[in-house]
């Protein structure tokens, strides 16, 4: 008899436990995900709002483990997150965190940011106008800007280590080179404080004999 009755506990025990640990879990799930702003290096989004008060956000580089990413507790219903890759895949991971009661299952969206805006315009249809044995003449298209840094070099040359001119004009009469010789030579905007543009597409001439 004693044997039956303890049987019977264990039994009960058993079925106590199994239920508890099948329970479902009541933390709720965040609303969808809504990217509210984009640019080139940072994601400001927000979710539904429910009951709860408090959320856990992961992201990092889409192809990135759950645990190994950038991770965030928040207790508003939008997130802003910043110093990001310009035109770079993030996916950003968005759960419920309920205390005690632990976390709700995640909700993801995958995001890619914006290209870096252009503050410089690089000049265009870079072009001889005229030529001598010792003498270049271009001219390029302005697109807005208002000053330019020329470099040239002999063909091959590194950017950096040739000769650097400046003009406030689109056009420029390189002097001084020696007859017969092949020239490479490129343009860019300078912008000031907003910096340099980048190179125009490279112009190779070969000075007359």
């Amino acid at each position: 008899m004693r044997k039956l009755l303890l049987l019977a506990i264990v039994g009960l025990c058993l079925v106590s436990c199994s239920k508890d640990d099948d329970a479902p879990n009541n933390c709720k799930q965040p609303g969808s995900i809504i990217i509210e702003q984009l640019n080139s290096t940072s994601i400001l989004f927000s979710w539904g709002i429910d009951a709860e008060t408090a959320w856990e956000v992961e992201y990092g580089p889409v192809g990135f483990a759950l645990g190994t990413g950038t991770v965030r507790q928040t207790s508003q219903e939008s997130f802003f997150i910043e110093d990001l890759e310009p035109a770079t895949e993030y996916r950003i991971y968005l759960r419920t965190n309920c205390g005690s009661d632990g976390f709700s299952e995640y909700i993801s969206v995958d995001v890619v940011t914006a290209e870096p805006s252009v503050t410089c315009n690089p000049p265009s249809n870079l072009q001889l106008v005229s030529l001598s044995d010792t003498t270049i003449e271009l001219s390029w298209d302005e697109n807005n800007e208002t000053a330019w840094e020329i470099e040239y070099g002999p063909t091959g040359f590194a950017l950096g280590t040739g000769t650097t001119e400046n003009t406030s004009q689109n056009s420029f009469n390189i002097e001084g080179l020696s007859p017969s010789t092949t020239y490479e030579i490129y343009v860019r905007a300078n912008c000031g404080s907003d910096g340099f543009s980048t190179y125009s597409d490279a112009l190779v001439i070969t000075t007359d004999g």
